[in-house]
């Protein structure tokens, strides 16, 4: 049976490589990918970034776009769905797992010790999600 695939997408190196996975696993197994961005504006103690919202989307579908592909270009013949989202992240994320067969992250880890962690956002997404998480290092 095809597969759905969820990766969040924040234009890091990571999300790439989550997404190449994705790739590479569809590809093998058929079934399609759909790469999430989900984008927000920060409040901290009630105020807003001076950006505006659709600075702050924009720049988003730019990362998304830029991901999207950069992968498709390696994958031609894998079914790469982008989607933009307005909210915040986990929710979102959690949202879509019900429908998703795995969902597919990069790992956020920095330097020698904590690179051998997962990101805050992976890992509240192992934690909720209604489908198998993998975390791409």
């Amino acid at each position: 049976m095809p597969q759905t695939v969820v990766v969040g997408i924040d234009g890091s190196d990571e999300s790439g490589r989550a997404l190449r996975w994705a790739a590479d696993y569809v590809t093998k197994v058929g079934g399609l990918v759909h790469a999430i961005a989900v984008w927000h504006q920060p409040v901290q103690f009630g105020y807003r970034l001076p950006t505006p919202d659709s600075e702050l989307e924009a720049r988003a579908r730019e990362l998304l776009d830029g991901t999207t592909e950069a992968v498709q270009r390696e994958f031609p013949d894998v079914d790469i769905r982008p989607r933009l989202i307005r909210g915040h992240v986990v929710d979102e994320l959690v949202g879509l797992s019900p429908q998703a067969d795995m969902m597919v992250l990069g790992n956020k880890g920095h330097g020698a010790f904590t690179g051998m962690m997962v990101g805050s956002v992976a890992l509240k997404l192992v934690h909720h999600a209604r489908c198998p998480v993998l975390v791409v290092r």
